[in-house]
């Protein structure tokens, strides 16, 4: 269960990489579209809400703990709130962890907000840009040209995030999505265009880049090489790490076993 299409995008591209294609293992996404877990999940427990019926749920949600403060004119400065984000995220894990049901939250902010910390930053900096062009675009379309200035601003905006740290880097990057509103339209767009990115596909030569981000690549050779070396980085990568504990919780690839109680009821 997430609760957001960029979440619903990415989850399935992520699994493929660590080898867990959720076809294959029979797991469904279901985008709520808020963060109204409760109402969905306890579906899955019996009336007593103690036992739970032997389907492994991984609700994947943000811990929005925002990295600013405002001041009395509602002017936003950087705070990174570490020791918030983690109570929070204790927090959340215990509202929604019951049996088989299991909370995984972002160790930050959001889900963009943990990629911008991550190994996949410079990816999702490309992405934001792209997803620029394609959003301002009259086809909603990328051409050679498009992609040659989205890459050139990307390279001008890291120049201009040098001598930040990391968190707040992410904060600049994460704030390159948003409108003078403070909104964003762009967060799906952004993460088909990191989808993209992340392909384990072996593009043909007949492929050029501007074409890639609207080809189905999903029954190409894979890139077996590419996939070792990005299935490593994201297990060992800790602002990613939530999202590779979620997916294997559902395929059922982390130890886990049916509860006694369950066993008993189910005979």
């Amino acid at each position: 269960m997430v609760e957001g299409d960029a979440e619903n995008l990415l989850i399935p591209v992520i699994a493929d990489i660590l080898g867990y294609p959720l076809e294959k293992y029979g797991v469904s996404i279901v985008n709520v579209g808020s963060t109204a877990f409760l109402r969905y999940s306890r579906i899955f427990l019996r009336k007593n809400l103690t036992q739970t019926i032997d389907i492994p749920v991984s609700i994947i949600t943000d811990c929005d703990v925002q990295p600013f403060e405002k001041n009395k004119d509602n002017e936003r400065s950087f705070c990174d709130k570490k020791d918030e984000s983690e109570e929070q995220v204790k927090k959340k894990k215990q509202k929604y962890s019951v049996g088989y049901i299991e909370g995984f939250i972002s160790p930050r902010w959001t889900l963009e907000y943990c990629i911008a910390m991550s190994f996949l930053k410079g990816m999702f900096h490309q992405a934001i840009n792209y997803a620029k062009k394609i959003k301002n675009s009259e086809k909603n379309s990328l051409t050679t040209e498009k992609i040659a200035e989205a890459d050139k601003q990307t390279e001008e905006e890291e120049n201009s995030f040098e001598g930040y740290n990391e968190a707040e880097k992410a904060y600049k990057m994460y704030n390159l999505m948003l409108d003078e509103s403070g909104k964003s339209g762009l967060k799906a767009i952004v993460a088909q265009c990191l989808a993209s990115l992340l392909s384990i596909s072996i593009i043909s030569e007949k492929i050029d880049k501007e074409n890639m981000f609207d080809t189905d690549l999903y029954q190409t050779t894979i890139d077996i090489a590419k996939k070792r070396k990005l299935k490593l980085k994201f297990e060992s990568d800790p602002y990613l790490k939530y999202l590779v504990d979620a997916i294997k919780h559902a395929v059922s690839e982390d130890g886990m076993t049916l509860p006694k109680e369950n066993v008993d009821d189910a005979n």
